[in-house]
């Protein structure tokens, strides 16, 4: 691409008004198209953390003989509803499949080559729109019932120190003393300094949209029916407004990306993975730094606009109802390990994760199409990779002497 030229992103979601801001800052002009532009996002209800230490596969060595006893705990951090099991078992089939060690070391080094990147590309742009004094050094414990229990989960660390992300061990004093809500049932911790909090996620998008809009992006409301092709290349979108023409057209529409890109021919292995969460605006105890709950796998973030206790990984679908039980679940969870925790009057939440199976976004140019590229399934990981991808994309797009390499998430893997 070159300079004064046209680009669409479609989705307004962190990643996608990242996409925009990078091409915006090299001249491009930006229109972003979204059904509901200031809607609610799953940008807006993650746990507010930049994760940047978080390399680890999602599918690791062993895990299938944990998988059943997961679905079988109602407490338990994995739901699949049985009307959607025909449809999953492609997706769970590879994801199974790349918890061989030599994909464990491949996707690591992916998440990795994103991950490093993410302050030096955040940080500019958090002071270029102003929320830059609102996101914190905080750190992240995660923590275990026991040192016993921490040692079951040593290739995790291993991965993570082989990838220069240092951390402390914490015995239960030091535990007590950096976070004294948590109850004496667990006594081991590790703390993570790498990882950043936010006062407000949904703050931050709201934040980088308007500065967008100051900016001269252009911000369409309408719902994206399909991409325009002519020949060998793609020159827009149809959308419930008519159609929109442009260079350059990304999609970054999160979970809701797999249609646009089956309808073009690249057909891709992507899932909802629903979370769920409520957040506390009085919950009689206070947090220094975020709280990840290793076993249970759930957060508890402490934001400037309550305590977000969320977690839990339901395949139901794009359009199956909320099961707010999961919501619930998690809330008798962080009582049950933060005793002094003031549970009432919660505001509940559920957004829908895009995650692949193997644990990488989908990042980079159509492999069959030019004027398209894809900025979509970051999984756990969108906020946080989420100027790093636009940034990288803006790079392949446009600055091809930096020779940044995207061939580990194309699209292109799941032919």
């Amino acid at each position: 691409m070159r300079a004064n030229q046209t680009a669409i992103v479609v989705g307004a979601g962190m990643v996608g008004l990242c996409c925009a801001y990078a091409l915006h800052l090299r001249g491009i002009k930006v229109t972003v198209v979204d059904r509901d532009i200031e809607g609610d996002k799953t940008s807006y209800g993650n746990a507010g953390a930049l994760a940047i230490s978080e390399c680890v596969p999602h599918s690791l060595p062993g895990q299938i003989w944990s998988i059943p006893k997961w679905l079988l705990d109602p407490m338990g951090p994995l739901s699949l509803r049985p009307a959607h099991m025909p449809s999953f078992m492609p997706w769970i089939l590879s994801y199974l499949g790349h918890s061989r060690k030599r994909q464990v070391t491949h996707i690591a080094d992916a998440l990795h080559a994103i991950n490093e990147r993410v302050s030096a590309d955040y940080d500019p742009m958090l002071h270029a729109i102003g929320y830059a004094d609102k996101v914190h050094d905080k750190g992240c414990i995660r923590v275990y019932d026991s040192y016993k229990s921490f040692k079951k989960n040593a290739l995790e660390w291993r991965i993570r120190k082989q990838h220069g992300q240092d951390y402390e061990l914490l015995g239960e004093n030091d535990l007590r003393r950096m976070a004294p809500a948590i109850g004496k049932v667990k006594q081991f911790g590790v703390f993570q300094p790498q990882w950043r909090i936010m006062d407000d996620p949904k703050g931050l998008v709201g934040c980088l949209r308007h500065w967008l809009l100051a900016q001269g992006v252009t911000m369409v409301n309408a719902n994206v029916d399909a991409l325009v092709c002519a020949q060998s290349s793609v020159v827009g979108v149809t959308t419930s407004l008519g159609v929109i023409n442009a260079d350059m057209t990304i999609v970054a529409a999160g979970a809701w990306s797999k249609a646009l890109a089956k309808q073009v021919g690249e057909p891709c292995l992507l899932e909802s993975e629903r979370g769920y969460n409520t957040t506390l605006p009085n919950p009689n105890i206070s947090l220094k730094h975020e709280l990840l709950f290793a076993e249970e796998m759930f957060v508890v973030s402490p934001l400037a606009i309550g305590l977000r206790v969320g977690g839990a990984s339901e395949f139901a679908g794009l359009k199956a109802a909320p099961n707010y039980q999961r919501s619930d679940n998690l809330l008798r969870l962080a009582k049950r390990y933060l005793p002094d925790l003031n549970t009432e009057g919660g505001i509940q939440w559920v957004g829908h994760r895009p995650s692949t199976p193997d644990s990488l976004p989908v990042l980079g140019p159509s492999v069959k199409w030019q004027g398209l590229c894809y900025a979509f399934g970051h999984s756990h990981l969108g906020m946080t990779q989420a100027a790093s991808s636009g940034q990288m994309l803006a790079e392949v797009l446009m600055q091809p002497e930096l020779n940044t390499d995207l061939s580990a998430y194309s699209i292109g893997r799941f032919s």
